[in-house]
């Protein structure tokens, strides 16, 4: 009896996850063929979102669209990662007053096509990374980072070149 209630509670959860799901691909600006989001991703404003095909988004990664995130195809963003378009005023004394200024100081986040991005990643608002880039574990992503790079560390720094053999 007990093996029969965890698989009805299973499968009603599984459900649950992938209405979840479709609900989410459904709200994107525009979503690929074949992504893959995990069921515990939070993405803030999906209608300001892009995402390319065969991209996967894997656990706990919480994405901020407020000003726009586009990520292109084929891309693997791993779990944990913190993606944002939206930042806050600088002025101290003001933060929590004069909300109506952020857009001041929030821009889009353009990730291009075959970019890796590590475990606990966060991408700060206005970064783009370049094409067939690579992004370390643990990486604080304040500057664009170009095509065919390795970038880790905080702030992320360049590591190595990646030398793509020409077709």
């Amino acid at each position: 009896m007990k093996n029969v209630f965890y698989k009805v509670y299973f499968a009603m959860q599984r459900r649950n996850e992938e209405e979840k799901i479709n609900r989410l691909k459904s709200s994107l600006l525009q979503c690929g063929d074949n992504v893959a989001i995990d069921h515990t991703c939070h993405i803030i404003v999906p209608q300001m979102m892009e995402i390319g095909a065969n991209t996967s988004i894997s656990s706990y990664t919480t994405i901020y669209a407020t000003f726009g995130v586009r990520i292109g195809a084929n891309c693997l963003i791993s779990s944990n990662c913190g993606i944002s378009s939206y930042n806050h005023i600088q002025v101290s004394d003001n933060r929590r007053r004069d909300e109506h200024r952020d857009h001041e100081f929030s821009e889009p986040v353009i990730i291009g096509n075959n970019v890796w991005i590590g475990m606990n990643v966060c991408v700060l608002p206005g970064v783009t990374i370049g094409n067939n880039s690579i992004i370390g574990s643990g990486s604080v992503v304040t500057k664009n980072i170009p095509e065919n790079e390795i970038w880790a560390g905080n702030p992320a720094r360049l590591l190595k070149k990646i030398d793509l053999p020409t077709l």
